[in-house]
């Protein structure tokens, strides 16, 4: 298979959803390179791999380790990677700092999450031939609290500034728009108000795409509490136990290693 290009996805939108998915290693990068569309390096890393409370205190650095890891192991998928919380808060800091992590990682994209506030920067971005994928509704990095987040886009005055910030993100430059929680009425009209494919998350099938965490639809962890959105499409988590447990059970009993796993 050739590597997916723009062009390809741009042509989906109205006719064929786009598919994405969240990658932080080099084993689900394999695994899932080109049975989707477009690979989300995402700073949700800090919160699944990490324990961390929000994705606040993700690095740079840790983006970009993760981010190379998995674009290395990334042939046909194209990958997005987040700019993690205060990275680009002005023009000459977010130019930098894109800079620095599209070397290292070789990504495709970034994603920064978006306000009327930092339109500018997607602007200055774009026209400094950084390709990027502005974040809209429900911003993550916003919350020190995951637990205050709510939907957005559920009045006629939200939902007409939603639609006016995609096509201003739009005309800035933007490659695609996410929609995060935002209500079915305004994932509706925002895509159909712009050329350029939405993404959503817990946005409704009326985006252009969907993207989710691959640890919630693999069910890696079934006590953590999840967002109303979240869809496990199996339980990876039973069989990682069951695993477990027989190699203990091997390994008591004597079983483990046998002979032909065994040097002579």
């Amino acid at each position: 298979m050739f590597k997916i290009n723009y062009k390809k996805l741009l042509l989906k939108k109205n006719i064929e959803p786009i598919t994405c998915l969240t990658a932080y290693s080099k084993p689900l990068a394999i695994l899932i390179d080109g049975k989707v569309d477009l690979i989300l390096i995402g700073d949700s890393l800090g919160t699944t791999l990490y324990g961390m409370k929000n994705t606040r205190t993700v690095t740079l650095e840790m983006m970009k380790n993760h981010g190379k890891a998995v674009v290395k192991n990334t042939s046909i998928s194209m990958t997005i990677i987040d700019m993690p919380y205060n990275t680009y808060r002005n023009k000459k800091e977010a130019l930098n700092n894109a800079r620095n992590i599209l070397n290292f990682t070789k990504a495709d994209y970034i994603k920064i999450e978006t306000d009327k506030k930092n339109i500018g920067i997607v602007k200055h971005l774009s026209k400094n031939k950084i390709k990027v994928v502005s974040h809209i509704g429900i911003t993550p990095q916003k919350f020190s609290d995951f637990n205050k987040i709510k939907s957005v886009g559920k009045n006629s005055k939200d939902i007409n500034e939603l639609m006016l910030l995609a096509r201003q993100l739009e005309d800035a430059g933007s490659k695609f728009i996410v929609l995060e929680c935002v209500s079915l009425t305004a994932a509706k009209k925002i895509t159909k108000s712009i050329s350029i494919p939405t993404i959503g998350i817990g946005a409704s099938k009326y985006c252009d795409g969907q993207v989710l965490v691959i640890d919630d639809v693999l069910n890696f962890n079934s006590k953590s509490k999840k967002p109303k959105f979240v869809k496990n499409f199996t339980n990876i988590e039973n069989n990682i136990v069951s695993a477990v447990k027989m190699f203990v059970k091997e390994v008591k009993s004597k079983k483990f290693p046998s002979r032909n796993k065994s040097y002579k």
